[in-house]
């Protein structure tokens, strides 16, 4: 049995991701920052394949405390999945740099601290590590979402270093179009105007990933 650590478990992609894997079998490590109520809902069912672990990523004593947490249980990272990740919607006169640098420290810091605490674990057990990053770094310039795209433009090429460094670990990055998650606050209406990528094709592309033997990819999802 594989053991996945995904982080920001608790909603949106990170809760339909650690659902599916936990129907197929998986062992996983739901990561969670400060709530986990939706995570609790799969206890029961899932007891002795679900193992909770709290923190802040962008925190390195906090990603130290989880290694050490994991290894005090036993517990064997083969997989990865880099999914917590914040936004801040502004207009160029709003924004700040406490701002900025909170968006990062969380979608570009908390995703080096977690490879760097985990990745040589992963490498020896020829295990995979992947990036949840965005379209937005490639095809999308907008003010608004300056920050975010930002800092998962500094993931993808993170991706591609720890790829050359973790050589037999599998590590990539899948650069999403919309998804439906908690993160947008777009009213119902507004959605009807918006092509995302269905949530269970964005949970099969993360499995794939998680499978493949492929490494310092940059694959891009769009509806």
């Amino acid at each position: 049995m594989k053991t996945v650590l995904v982080t920001g478990a608790n909603g949106g992609l990170g809760f339909s991701l650690t659902k599916a894997l936990l129907e197929q079998g998986y062992f996983v490590v739901a990561h969670y920052h400060i709530h986990k109520d939706l995570l609790e809902s799969l206890q029961e069912k899932y007891s002795e394949s679900l193992y909770f672990l709290q923190g802040d990523v962008s925190l390195e004593s906090d990603v130290l405390q989880m290694k050490a947490e994991c290894e005090a249980a036993g517990i064997k990272v083969d997989a990865l999945v880099n999914n917590a990740a914040i936004d801040s919607l502004s207009e160029l006169e709003d924004k700040n740099k406490e701002s900025f640098l909170r968006v990062f420290e969380v979608n570009t810091v908390g995703p080096f601290l977690m490879m760097k605490a985990f990745g040589s674990e992963i490498n020896e057990r020829w295990g995979s590590i992947v990036n949840i990053s965005s379209d937005n770094t490639i095809d999308y310039y907008d003010m608004v979402s300056l920050e975010y795209d930002v800092s998962k433009a500094g993931l993808n090429l993170m991706t591609k270093t720890f790829a050359n460094y973790f050589r037999q670990a599998h590590v990539n990055a899948i650069l999403f179009d919309w998804l439906d998650t908690p993160m947008n606050d777009f009213t119902e209406e507004e959605k009807k105007y918006i092509s995302f990528v269905p949530m269970e094709r964005a949970v099969a592309k993360i499995l794939e990933m998680i499978e493949t033997t492929e490494t310092g990819r940059l694959e891009l999802m769009k509806e």
